[in-house]
């Protein structure tokens, strides 16, 4: 509202302004023209209040300075030639109040066209159940990883983890309750993961980490801590023996594929399930497997 009064404060003293240089210059300079800056100002940054008002202001300060040639005027032909002109001065501040409108409708669609792709573009990369990223989003985030590691020659360490039992949850409590321990379980890698790593829901009840500039023993306290954690979880659903398994790669040069890497972290947790479930495995692609240690 202050932005307005003053903007009609200024459009007025503009019309002040101009009415004077009208009345000062010879009859040859005159023109209608000049009132339609101000007029312009207030239909574009005041409303259609303030462009009737600065309008009329208008006309009233031409009709002024153009009183000596209008002297042989009276009666209709002076009213003609006052309304003439406002209605000029009018029309010309209606035409930019409706291209103001429009292009604020245009801003305010283009403004939602934005958060919708935006919207859209999170959706296609995030698991909408757990927020985390999904499997698209992680290998795009696990690829520049490789990259830099085998520039740096830095170790990567991914961890791939499943729930075991889980679908003892859907079958006794519903799947609303699964549901809520998946959301849980993303909770909890939000929760015991570094700000580096990256987590992630691959898909069902499988879910996996990238692990920075992580050992393989510090790799296996992590997975550690979320097994136990999810065990918490599982006394809330008595009778499911819920739990999960968890395999462990660790790279000393990763190869290329991120899709490899994935598919060996997958096939180290399966045999993590295959020697008792609720356990971590964890092993160098190109070494022997290690013994599995069984959570504690």
């Amino acid at each position: 509202m202050r932005n307005r009064i003053a903007n009609v404060t200024f459009a007025l003293m503009a019309v002040a302004a101009v009415g004077f240089l009208d009345f000062s210059t010879d009859n040859q300079y005159r023109s209608v023209l000049f009132y339609l800056l101000p007029v312009v100002f207030v239909a574009w940054f005041a409303g259609t209040w303030a462009t009737v008002m600065i309008s009329l202001a208008c006309s009233a300060a031409y009709a002024v300075a153009d009183h000596p040639s209008l002297t042989q005027l009276q009666g209709f032909p002076l009213v003609w030639h006052d309304a003439t002109t406002f209605t000029l001065l009018m029309f010309v501040g209606l035409v930019i109040q409706a291209l103001r409108r429009q292009r604020d409708e245009s801003l305010r669609a283009a403004a939602r066209i934005r958060e919708l792709l935006e919207r859209e573009s999170q959706a296609s990369h995030t698991d909408a159940l757990t927020e985390l990223p999904n499997l698209r989003e992680f290998r795009e985030r696990l690829e520049p990883e490789i990259a830099r590691c085998r520039r740096l020659r830095k170790p990567l360490c991914l961890m791939y983890l499943d729930l075991d039992n889980f679908k003892r949850v859907n079958d006794q409590y519903g799947h609303a309750a699964g549901d809520e321990v998946l959301t849980r379980v993303g909770v909890i890698l939000r929760r015991y993961l570094r700000g580096g790593d990256v987590p992630a829901r691959l898909g069902g009840d499988e879910f996996a980490a990238l692990l920075w500039q992580t050992d393989d023993h510090e790799a296996k306290t992590i997975a550690q801590r979320i097994l136990d954690a999810v065990r918490d979880i599982g006394e809330i659903y008595p009778g499911c023996d819920l739990g999960a398994s968890a395999g462990v790669v660790w790279y000393d040069t990763p190869p290329q594929d991120a899709r490899e890497i994935v598919r060996s972290a997958d096939d180290t947790m399966y045999r993590a399930k295959r020697t008792g479930k609720s356990r971590i495995v964890v092993m160098k692609p190109t070494d022997t497997l290690r013994q599995p240690v069984k959570s504690a």
